[in-house]
């Protein structure tokens, strides 16, 4: 698993509990099978960008709250 991607798994895991959600409601949420989701937790699968989408919406929080911090090159 890429680092990239266990960030993203963390931060969906992390949120979710947060709210106190269940894998279920996420599920209902994006349209996927609960197991799925499971797989996005734990890094199994990467998260396509449209389920990105309509979990920040869901979750309420902007796409970029997923994706690591990455420096900035000067140029």
């Amino acid at each position: 698993m890429a680092p990239a991607d266990r960030h993203v798994a963390c931060r969906l895991r992390g949120k979710r509990r947060a709210l106190a959600l269940s894998r279920d409601d996420i599920a209902s949420a994006i349209g996927v099978d609960c197991d799925l989701v499971t797989a996005y937790e734990t890094g199994a699968v990467r998260v396509p960008p449209e389920h990105l989408q309509q979990l920040s919406h869901y979750l309420d929080v902007p796409v970029s709250y997923f994706l690591p911090d990455t420096p900035r090159r000067a140029f």
